[in-house]
């Protein structure tokens, strides 16, 4: 004999809590228009994420070289002009990190701190050229050029002359090159971040506190 099977427990048992029912599935608390705003600011993040990303490297890469720099000042080659120019490169690296924090938040005020610290690291190296072009001296040129005497005798080969000729236009020519790249690619960056501005404006509104929240609880 067989024994009958019970049915399964209804909506409304479930409901009032029957022993042993499933208990009651809760109703999201999000309606349409949040899911709007999610999808919105979804999309807007990529900008915001792809940005951070560029902010890290830009930040990793601009910091160590000022260390490295710092350290060349100091332990290889004594120079307090390296040394204040390199400690400059070194803070707007830190500058950049906190620009990067910033910027992965969303805070439109990334974009305003990492252009402005661009034009600081443009301000740098051009002062340090500038001043290398100022204070070039030939007959340095000539005194190390000199000292690598396994290669001949320079002033028999006229190299002395040619580099008392030469050496001034060849100094200003590499420190013009450098100028030149160096407004190119941090102006160019500075351009970069200042645009991106706009954007993190643009996601703010779409994407208000609690969105960017739930975006950082998952990882996304």
């Amino acid at each position: 004999m067989t024994m009958p099977v019970p049915p399964a427990p209804s909506p409304e048992m479930r409901s009032e809590g029957v022993p042993g029912a499933a208990p009651p599935r809760p109703e999201s608390p999000l309606n349409e228009s949040h899911f709007l705003m999610i999808r919105r600011a979804r999309a807007a993040q990529g900008v915001v994420r792809k940005a951070s990303r560029v902010a890290a490297w830009d930040a990793g890469i601009t910091l160590t070289i000022g260390l490295a720099g710092i350290l060349f000042s100091t332990l290889v080659s004594w120079s307090w002009l390296g040394i204040f120019i390199t400690a400059g490169i070194s803070g707007v690296g830190v500058a950049g990190l906190a620009g990067w924090d910033r910027m992965q938040d969303g805070n439109p005020s990334a974009a305003t701190l990492l252009g402005f610290n661009q034009i600081v690291l443009m301000g740098l190296i051009v002062i340090y050229c500038v001043i290398q072009m100022a204070t070039f001296s030939p007959a340095e040129l000539t005194a190390s050029a000199g000292s690598l005497k396994g290669f001949g005798d320079f002033g028999s080969l006229g190299i002395d002359s040619a580099l008392t000729d030469a050496g001034p236009a060849l100094v200003r020519g590499f420190y013009g090159l450098i100028i030149l790249l160096t407004v190119c690619g941090q102006g160019g960056m500075a351009f970069y971040y200042f645009s991106r501005r706009r954007r993190l404006e643009e996601f703010r509104s779409d994407a208000p506190d609690w969105v960017r929240r739930l975006f950082r609880e998952l990882n996304i």
